[in-house]
């Protein structure tokens, strides 16, 4: 069997770069913490630049695993965390290639905000490049580095990615019929 640990990754300007790589293991994202490699059929591994990044991040998934939101964590070591590698496309690659911002998913929406709020996440927000569609239609989300330390109340990046793709008075709409106490704090971002 392969061994991810021999996979080398360091900080970059933007995102991390991936130094070395002597697997077969295919790189599936990265970021400024870290990349993601795909292990198997059901797990990934995110190995980190710095130690702290997964120790941070690993800490983030441990509490949240009561959340069907969150992806299932196996394993943080040093400087990896290993958890459920999730099929689909991210929300807005689903939105952008013609998926319908539906009343359902709408709702799964408002769930995962309202899920980040029960966990005291302070991040109260996800880029939608960070909340993936499953094969199931339900949204997951990753990425939960700075979940408890930057500070975000409304959900500032999924209502820009929604006004990019054109679909933020939809929501709106649909969001003020749904959730009219929401609405009435939103409305305005």
């Amino acid at each position: 069997m392969e061994d991810f640990k021999s996979i080398c990754v360091t900080e970059g300007i933007k995102k991390v770069d991936v130094i070395k790589n002597p697997t077969s293991f295919p790189m599936i994202g990265k970021g400024a913490q870290g990349a993601v490699f795909k292990i198997s059929s059901d797990k990934c591994v995110k190995i980190c630049a710095k130690p702290e990044y997964a120790v941070i991040e690993g800490n983030v998934l441990k509490i949240a695993q009561v959340s069907p939101a969150i992806p299932r964590l196996y394993e943080v070591g040093q400087n990896y965390i290993i958890m459920e590698y999730l099929e689909g496309p991210t929300l807005f690659q689903y939105l952008e290639s013609g998926g319908v911002l539906s009343e359902k998913l709408i709702r799964q929406i408002l769930f995962v905000l309202k899920e980040m709020k029960r966990l005291k996440f302070s991040r109260l927000d996800a880029d939608l490049r960070h909340i993936i569609v499953t094969k199931e239609e339900e949204l997951k989300v990753i990425d939960h580095y700075s979940s408890y330390t930057r500070i975000r109340n409304r959900p500032e990046l999924i209502f820009k990615g929604l006004k990019k793709l054109g679909l933020l008075p939809l929501f709106l709409k649909e969001l003020k019929e749904m959730d009219p106490e929401s609405y009435m704090e939103w409305k305005d971002l």
